[in-house]
């Protein structure tokens, strides 16, 4: 008997399906993978995010409602087509002597035709309209209040952004720190164990090993929870799909140095270039637009138009065949000269310059409230720095005892009290590190919503 020979042909294709399901696998990881810098984050999410979408379709909207408006002024046209058949024809009386009749006597007649069909087209052209010119304006000054609010938009995206991104490292540099902790106290109550067994440390000592460790392993689980949590968070900013994996190409030292600007408690702060600012008198420019628009209503608007239509009148459905068609045109003006309204109009009038103080008085609860903002945020600004800097000095000096106390407990010299002293030392400069950073990428944000940084 002779062994088949393998078919070279399927063995090929085999190769190549797996070949290919390779490099599909490979693309759809490249796709559900992003990284960024938190610069490239912002400048992503500047043009990805949920917020930017529904701010552009806002100025979007805008546009159309200030095309709707000129569109007002443009000629209208429009076409109608009728046709009318009467079910029961309607009769009217005439003097029977107008055709010959006895005198006195009446005759039932009907004028018209049974059916009757008729075309039309209208135009009208506005010439005159105090309201509409002032209407037009408006509308233009709300598409930049729109476009203003999409600045803004910005600037609180990018922030949102800023603080997505620290919350992540914080929370990996949380992890890691409370992994080694974990292992290398994994590492002391293995060694305490040992000693105790052998009689050289008491059992007391074991348990507090064992007890802090068994406080770090569980403070380790939850800083790994939370890490997908602010990673979620950040997709969700982004605008990317959860199931969407992302990488951070910055360290936490990286961006901690970056928002540690001391120059930032000292730049120059000019109010008229907030976007608050501007969006508010963009509001007081429109509002005082409707006012002047309500009491245009008082002047009289003109306009003109021109009809043209074309009627046909039979006894039967013909008119597409013998019936004869009667053109007619027409052109004229309109003049619409408002006298009484029942005072109507003038409470109009009245309520839009009441909703133009309200503005007014908005302007200078912003001009206040920015100037309240910008200086409360460099005062935490300044605060966060300086207690980060003071925490990242605590930590170092917390991680050099930790170590001299770790070797004086390996050489017998320290208790495993004095060992558990430093560690929760250790822990608790690391806590307050990791929340000073956190404090400070924090108030770099508000300080940056507060100087209009983006």
């Amino acid at each position: 008997m002779f062994r088949e020979k393998p078919n070279l042909i399927a063995l090929v294709l085999v190769v190549f399906t797996i070949a290919l399901s390779i490099s599909f696998s490979d693309l759809k990881a490249q796709q559900e993978s992003l990284s960024f810098t938190l610069q490239e984050a912002q400048d992503y999410a500047a043009k990805n995010s949920y917020m930017m979408q529904t701010a552009e379709k806002e100025v979007e909207k805008s546009r159309k409602i200030v095309d709707e408006t000129i569109s007002t002024g443009l000629p209208q046209v429009n076409a109608t087509a009728n046709y009318q058949s009467y079910i029961e024809t309607p009769i009217q009386l005439i003097p029977a002597e107008a055709i010959g009749g006895n005198a006195g006597d009446f005759v039932e007649v009907f004028f018209g035709t049974e059916q009757q069909m008729g075309f039309a087209a209208n135009v009208n052209q506005l010439l005159f309209d105090g309201s509409y010119f002032v209407g037009l304006q408006a509308s233009k000054v709300f598409l930049q209040i729109t476009e203003n609010d999409k600045i803004r938009s910005e600037l609180e995206i990018r922030n949102m952004v800023l603080v997505a991104y620290g919350n992540i490292l914080v929370a990996e540099k949380n992890a890691e720190i409370l992994k080694n902790n974990k292992e290398n106290l994994e590492q002391n109550a293995f060694e305490t164990k040992q000693l105790y067994e052998n009689g050289f440390v008491e059992e007391q000592d074991a348990d507090q090993i064992e007890l802090l460790l068994s406080t770090v392993t569980n403070s380790y689980e939850q800083a790994v929870r939370y890490v997908e949590i602010t990673k979620n968070q950040l997709n969700f900013v982004l605008g990317i799909d959860i199931g969407t994996s992302i990488e951070l190409k910055d360290e936490l030292e990286q961006v901690v140095t970056d928002v540690s600007k001391v120059e930032l408690l000292t730049v120059d702060f000019d109010i008229s270039n907030h976007i608050d600012y501007q969006i508010v008198e963009n509001q007081e420019r429109a509002s005082e637009l409707l006012w002047k628009q309500q009491k245009a209503t008082y002047l009289p608007s003109v306009s003109a138009f021109y009809s043209y239509q074309q009627n046909s009148f039979s006894n039967n459905f013909d008119f597409f065949n013998q019936a004869s068609w009667f053109p007619s045109q027409i052109v004229g003006l309109n003049l619409n000269v408002p006298i009484f309204t029942s005072f109507g109009r003038s409470s109009r009038v009245q309520q839009s310059k009441i909703d133009f103080e309200k503005v007014n008085i908005a302007k200078q609860q912003v001009q206040q409230q920015l100037e309240i903002n910008i200086r409360n945020a460099r005062s935490v600004y300044s605060f966060s720095l300086s207690q980060y800097k003071t925490a990242e000095r605590n930590l170092e000096l917390a991680s050099r005892i930790y170590r001299k106390t770790k070797i004086k407990y390996d050489e017998g010299i320290s208790t495993s009290l004095d060992l558990n002293q430093v560690s929760n030392q250790l822990l608790e400069n690391q806590s307050n590190y990791i929340n000073a950073a956190l404090s400070l990428v924090n108030a770099k944000a508000e300080l940056n919503k507060a100087l209009n940084l983006y």
